[in-house]
């Protein structure tokens, strides 16, 4: 492919620690080697927040706490305009990354002046489009205005990717047809092993992964079926990794085992020798979670407390299965099918093909002309 400058645009990067931060930095890193060197990354940290001195491996430009349309649009014209190959801006959205309640109305403004009126190609990954909340919450408020917002930013957009099936289904009616709409689930931030031990390796012990508000839904609701269901399949123990919800202290039956925050490659080794991933997360959004890519990254089997829902492309009994209608004796194999769904579908070097070849067409002037989805 032609040589192209890639001015990627992220609400965060390391040393903060979060998913965006870290799809961000893997992503790069990634489209540089697919691309053989043609595409050169330059990062732009760019959301409301002020944060640490960026740890990145690429040149970074921090915008971070400015929230300035002008700023944006001056910094991205002025990174096109240093180099002689094409530039195309490729923006990690998520609206609450670059605005307080939202609605980053600077970030849209900016991006038509250089987008729209310079006509800079824009390719625009959505990591989420907008909040929903009771009539009393400001996410009731601000959603119709983040709805705005990221309907205007797919018009402006030359491509389209998403992490979720009904996430593409809203951004349609926005995105004309010449122009591409992916879908693409999130891929693992804690390693990609190229192999994994069988289940009968591995180690009698599930793993709890992830953020403080999904611990706390899921050790709030527990009930004594999921003790019944861990000691039927033989699960001796839990091991809770990162932030540790005080609910925890409410599975007064079951033993759990705390490490807290941990490097990486420690999770890797804990996800590695486990036997089991316990989550809880709505099965419409499974796909959207870094928490579930890991464990399928990992070849765990994988058990999820939520309602009924479509997980759509992912297939409940083939690569997960919820609590609610789990048999002890279908769950053993579960794992190796969600570790070839990873592999062939989510991993981050098929993610950077996907996006390699969004940025190439860009980078040629060749349009689409239909609708293209990544997982059919």
């Amino acid at each position: 492919m032609q040589s192209l400058r890639l001015i990627h645009i992220t609400p965060e990067l390391p040393p903060t620690i979060g998913g965006i931060a870290d799809y961000t930095s893997i992503l790069s890193r990634r489209l540089v080697e697919v691309s053989d060197g043609a595409i050169q990354p330059l990062l732009v940290r760019a959301g409301w927040k002020k944060g640490e001195a960026i740890d990145a491996e690429f040149p970074a430009k921090d915008l971070a706490g400015q929230c300035s349309a002008k700023s944006l649009a001056n910094t991205i014209s002025k990174l096109a305009g240093q180099t002689e190959n094409k530039a195309v801006v490729l923006l990690e959205y998520s609206g609450y990354g670059y605005a307080k309640r939202g609605a980053p109305m600077w970030l849209l403004r900016g991006l038509q002046k250089v987008c729209e009126k310079d006509d800079i190609p824009l390719v625009t990954m959505f990591h989420e489009l907008y909040a929903n909340g009771k009539p009393w919450s400001s996410a009731f408020w601000m959603s119709p205005l983040q709805r705005y917002v990221a309907a205007r930013l797919a018009k402006l957009s030359n491509a389209v990717v998403t992490n979720r099936e009904q996430s593409a289904q809203w951004l349609q009616k926005y995105v004309s047809d010449d122009k591409p709409l992916h879908v693409q689930p999130v891929f693992s931030n804690v390693g990609e092993p190229e192999s994994v031990p069988p289940f009968e390796e591995r180690e009698p012990y599930a793993v709890v992964f992830g953020g403080e508000g999904m611990k706390q839904r899921l050790y709030s609701e527990w009930e004594d079926s999921i003790d019944s269901f861990l000691q039927e399949v033989g699960i001796e123990k839990i091991i809770d990794i990162g932030g540790t919800d005080k609910t925890v202290q409410k599975l007064e039956r079951f033993p759990v085992e705390t490490v807290g925050i941990q490097l990486a490659s420690a999770i890797g080794e804990y996800m590695k020798n486990a036997q089991l991933g316990l989550i809880d997360y709505p099965l419409d959004r499974l796909t959207k979670s870094g928490v579930f890519s890991a464990y399928m990254a990992y070849g765990l089997n994988i058990c999820v407390r939520a309602e009924t829902g479509d997980p759509a492309p992912l297939k409940e009994g083939v690569h997960f299965m919820r609590f609610q209608a789990t048999h002890p004796a279908k769950f053993k194999n579960l794992g190796v099918k969600a570790f070839e769904f990873y592999q062939n579908h989510v991993g981050s070097f098929y993610s950077a093909k996907l996006f390699k070849g969004i940025l190439s067409r860009e980078s040629s002037g060749v349009k689409n002309s239909k609708l293209m989805k990544s997982n059919e």
